[in-house]
């Protein structure tokens, strides 16, 4: 799964596409209404969705949007620093960074143990190789 950064990115282009699908569905399928004291327009070539069938397409599309935006919220709570002093912040950053530190000087002697210990096998291994042909020459 996706880090936290990466879900509100992706919740957010979401969000993005819902809007401009539900501009797009509005402008395409709107019925013409008149400014005051003005007739009603009419355009041969436009698609006007029923009065109920618009208003409940309407209804899910801004239902999705809410939806959406709730999940972006709680995305924005779920993030370490929301709610976190700038202080505390830093003082776990220093932590962080110290624990780092650390498990990279273990890290480092872990290394130099498995050199030392792979020079140890290859010194064997070179012992035995030189062993076993002497004994096979006879020497």
């Amino acid at each position: 799964m996706a880090d936290r950064l990466t879900q509100l990115q992706i919740c957010l282009d979401q969000l993005v596409e819902q809007f401009c699908a539900t501009l797009n569905y509005v402008d395409k399928n709107h019925d013409f209404v008149p400014a005051q004291d003005e007739e009603k327009m009419a355009d041969a070539q436009a698609t006007v969705a029923d009065p109920k069938e618009f208003q409940s397409t309407m209804n899910e599309l801004s239902t999705d949007i809410i939806l959406k935006t709730r999940q972006i919220l709680a995305l924005i709570t779920s993030l370490p620093g929301a709610g976190v002093s700038p202080r505390d912040q830093i003082s776990r950053i220093q932590e962080l960074q110290n624990e780092l530190v650390s498990i990279e000087q273990t890290k480092v002697e872990k290394i130099r143990q498995k050199d030392e210990l792979l020079e140890w096998c290859n010194g064997l291994i070179s012992d035995f190789s030189k062993d076993l042909i002497d004994s096979r020459r006879g020497l």
